[in-house]
């Protein structure tokens, strides 16, 4: 039985969450985007033989004051990110955790966190210690990642839909991430609404009207 998910992408403007989306998607590494626009993307994929139908929300630029609860309300992961090479979009992340955590029902929420464009390490502010301490004092998978290296760009989703995988699979209420004694009885099981074109194309519009970009494709992660 396919499983239907939804992930959010959510960091500061500029971090590369739109690269890191489409190149999943298009398997191809874009660049050029309108940093306002909220895209959808339907993306279908197997994991260890279960299949997927994936919504994966783009929220375009995001922080504490413009994120609003409408914008990851429905997800069951969020892939938060920030640029190593901008300590602002660090520090930003934990205000955006922060306003997940509060504004959810439940405290055991699937997410990983990235530090994106290892490829410009050489103007590298945060260190790699930096980040994986901030994600293990929140229980949570941690990647460094260029947009630009695809298979990378499969580890974060991949661990993503690892993590929701372990929240519902788990009897007893612990995974190798969280201790939690707290059922996820919460989740939202599918996205009836999304209504997916198995001929959409395979390349991005670059002068989007919409706010959002629906595509549809199918890969095999592993």
């Amino acid at each position: 039985m396919r499983r239907h998910r939804q992930i959010a992408l959510l960091g500061f403007p500029g971090v590369g969450k739109s690269s890191l989306a489409h190149h999943f998607v298009y398997k191809q590494f874009y660049n050029d985007y309108d940093p306002s626009i909220k895209t959808n993307l339907q993306h279908q994929c197997r994991l260890n033989g279960q299949e997927y139908d994936l919504t994966i929300i783009d929220n375009a630029g995001s922080d504490q004051y413009t994120l609003n609860h409408s914008d990851f309300e429905n997800s069951d992961a969020y892939i938060l990110v920030y640029a190593i090479d901008d300590l602002h979009s660090f520090k930003m992340i934990s205000k955006i955790r922060d306003k997940i955590m509060s504004t959810s029902a439940i405290t055991r929420i699937p997410m990983v966190l990235v530090g994106n464009k290892i490829d410009r390490n050489e103007e590298r502010i945060i260190s790699s210690e930096d980040g994986r301490s901030l994600a293990n004092s929140w229980k949570i998978p941690f990647v460094e990642a260029s947009a630009m290296d695809f298979q990378a760009v499969q580890e974060i989703f991949e661990k993503s839909l690892k993590a929701m995988d372990n929240i519902d699979s788990t009897e007893n209420g612990t995974n190798e991430y969280s201790n939690s004694n707290e059922k996820n009885n919460s989740r939202r099981s599918s996205n009836s609404s999304a209504n997916i074109n198995s001929n959409s194309k395979q390349t991005i519009n670059k002068n989007l009207t919409n706010n959002q970009h629906q595509s549809n494709k199918t890969c095999l992660i592993s």
